[in-house]
């Protein structure tokens, strides 16, 4: 069985002189669990959708068509994606039939764990902050300091594709590809109080999104716009902010697994899903 995992923004596949991957052993307990083969594809970080997922596409073809060494993935079979955050929205840019370069014909699933598919109020309120348009003061004030960090590091290129103005015209045109198979999860913070409910890291902007839109959310992206319509959630939204959902429990440490959720075994269950979906 091919695996991929897509990242999401500021991702990373393992931080140089650090154990520290974004998918937190999630790629060896696969491959351990599955015999799968896995390969966890480097885009790059901070660039928009359309950057982001040629990259994606290139390394996934070119582990397929073994023209890296060493080569991960089966050539002959296809491959089942799995997409964290932003790498679920870089994925459907490379399967959709709106796109002539897709690439439909050597993915067999995508299935995606906190995708913004109609984008994030964080999103919405960056964007506001760097064009001038926030009804802050303190936002406005430093607007222009912000504006020229954002774009000397092209931050913005992401965080727009990710507004929900941006993802609506992206539905608009990005249509699913009947070839493939769809699936999502969506992550709606962690069980307990209000307090409690992300790491400390994202509690502010969980409480932001919730008045906002009054839905549960993972501390980045509402439930409703994790869960795309027409798809199939396989699983009840998970009791987990969005870190948690790739294996880190901020709370506890970088590198630090959290210990009120059982996130490799939330991974398992995704792939025993494709595994029963297929036969």
């Amino acid at each position: 069985m091919n695996i991929v995992l897509a990242y999401g923004i500021l991702g990373f596949n393992t931080v140089p002189f650090t154990d520290i991957e974004y998918f937190n052993d999630i790629q060896k307990h696969l491959e351990d669990r599955f015999q799968a083969r896995v390969l966890v594809a480097e885009v790059a970080p901070v660039a928009g959708i359309e950057v982001r997922g040629n990259q994606l596409k290139r390394k996934i073809l070119d582990d397929l068509e073994q023209t890296v060494k060493p080569s991960v993935l089966d050539p002959d079979k296809k491959v089942h994606i799995i997409a964290h955050s932003m790498g679920g929205l870089d994925s459907r840019y490379i399967l959709s039939p709106a796109n002539p370069d897709n690439i439909a014909d050597r993915v067999s699933s995508l299935t995606t764990i906190g995708t913004p598919h109609q984008g994030s109020p964080l999103a919405d309120l960056f964007e506001s902050f760097v064009d001038g348009e926030s009804d802050m003061p303190l936002l406005g004030a430093i607007e222009g300091v912000i504006r020229g960090i954002v774009s000397k590091f092209l931050w913005f290129d992401a965080v727009y594709d990710l507004t929900t103005e941006s993802t609506r015209k992206f539905n608009d045109i990005y249509i699913d590809n009947p070839q493939v198979d769809y699936f999502c999860i969506a992550g709606e913070g962690r069980h307990g109080d209000e307090s409690s409910k992300t790491c400390k890291l994202l509690l502010p902007a969980h409480r932001y999104i919730k008045r906002m839109t009054d839905e549960e959310n993972d501390g980045t992206v509402p439930v409703s716009s994790a869960l795309r319509d027409g798809w199939e959630a396989i699983s009840p939204p998970w009791p987990a902010d969005h870190f948690d959902e790739v294996g880190h429990d901020l709370d506890r440490g970088v590198n630090s697994t959290p210990d009120h959720f059982d996130y490799l075994r939330k991974y398992e269950e995704i792939v025993e899903r494709l595994q029963s979906y297929q036969a």
